[in-house]
């Protein structure tokens, strides 16, 4: 599996894209940038969108890109959520006041579908995906990820979700990543869990008694202003990402 992380922060600062990461050049997860980082040649190969919720900073771009799509591709695109999710873009965003409805930009080229993530998984351009169910919005969701032996995970936006780390353990070690939020430092715990969101410790917490732990753990989601902060006080065997950089698993 080739992970591409495009954007991967939780805010928008000069330097700092906003979370889109693509999976093996068609599948992106989540919407955040991909519109301002990829050329429209790679724009073009997208087949699927995995949201994790609706917060603006993970579909910010989703406008864009489809836009982009609508212009230059004949392939079908389809959008995946929770229902929340979809429900809030079409109520939100896509209600012909904000954005065109996707309705009506269908009756020009049909081309994009909503779809709501169902719970026993769906197949996305060659890939398996498992709907997570986390703690922080209404209907936010992390995925899992399959493709042949590789197994990835990405938590999405979360607190400290027992069921989240319940499956990392069940996978008994094929867990070959894990990409897990961690927003804030340790001293703004109280608002970290006001806001349904992870701090270094609260991290280490959920991780605590795991064995064995994925092969790899990447922190992510990071809000820039606290940046150096939160990479001090990660736990000793997790690594983490600003944006740029690509993986194979």
């Amino acid at each position: 599996m080739k992970i591409e992380i495009l954007g991967c922060s939780g805010s928008v600062a000069q330097g700092y894209n906003t979370t889109s990461i693509l999976l093996n050049d068609s599948v992106l997860l989540d919407a955040g940038s991909a519109a301002s980082v990829l050329p429209e040649e790679r724009l073009r190969g997208i087949r699927h969108i995995l949201l994790t919720h609706a917060h603006i900073d993970h579909v910010k771009e989703l406008p864009f890109i489809l836009e982009a799509l609508y212009s230059q591709t004949d392939h079908d695109v389809t959008v995946w959520g929770s229902a929340n999710t979809i429900e809030a873009l079409r109520d939100n965003i896509f209600n012909g006041v904000i954005w065109p409805r996707v309705a009506e930009l269908n009756r020009a080229k049909a081309l994009v579908s909503f779809r709501t993530a169902p719970d026993d998984g769906f197949a996305a351009d060659g890939l398996a995906v498992e709907t997570i169910r986390t703690e922080h919005i209404p209907g936010s969701l992390g995925y899992l990820v399959t493709d042949g032996p590789s197994k990835v995970m990405f938590s999405g936006d979360t607190g400290l979700a027992p069921d989240l780390f319940h499956l990392v353990k069940s996978l008994e070690g094929s867990l070959k990543a894990l990409f897990v939020e961690v927003s804030f430092p340790d001293r703004m715990e109280a608002f970290a869990k006001l806001t349904m969101h992870l701090t270094p410790s609260l991290l280490g917490t959920g991780l605590a008694g795991l064995a064995p732990t994925p092969a790899r753990v990447f922190a992510y989601h990071i809000k820039p202003r606290y940046l150096d902060e939160v990479v001090a006080e990660l736990p000793p065997n997790v690594a983490y990402i600003t944006g740029g950089e690509v993986f194979r698993f």
